[in-house]
């Protein structure tokens, strides 16, 4: 039987929604790698074991990124950094920054995809 831990005790944390925008298609392992090298090039071992990044989801264009709560700043710092991916150029821009992964998903990417489906405006 698995022990839960209390919700006062376990770790805040933040999910950033994120657009990548590349020259050519990037996986989900290589940009991993290179948030993980960011993160370490700026914070160093300690930094990446605070802000704790993980990337939750990506489809080739709109990722989900989870980090520490209090560290949400870093992780952006960070995500500003990376520039190229195994010298493809890329930017990452982030959409917004959530307590929930449906939030981030409902609020930031779904809301994107729908603004670029409708019909611009004439008046």
């Amino acid at each position: 039987m698995k022990i839960k831990t209390l919700p006062t005790l376990r770790d805040k944390k933040r999910y950033l929604a994120i657009e990548v925008t590349s020259e050519q298609t990037i996986n989900r392992q290589q940009l991993l790698n290179e948030i993980l090298d960011s993160v370490a090039s700026l914070f160093g071992d300690k930094g990446i074991s605070e802000i704790n990044p993980k990337l939750m989801s990506y489809d080739g264009r709109f990722g989900i990124i989870r980090c520490a709560r209090e560290k949400t700043q870093e992780t952006r710092a960070a995500l500003a950094c990376i520039n190229n991916v195994r010298r493809i150029r890329v930017s990452i821009l982030i959409l917004g920054i959530s307590g929930t992964i449906k939030g981030a998903t409902e609020k930031f990417i779904q809301q994107t995809l729908i603004k670029e489906l409708e019909p611009e405006k004439k008046e």
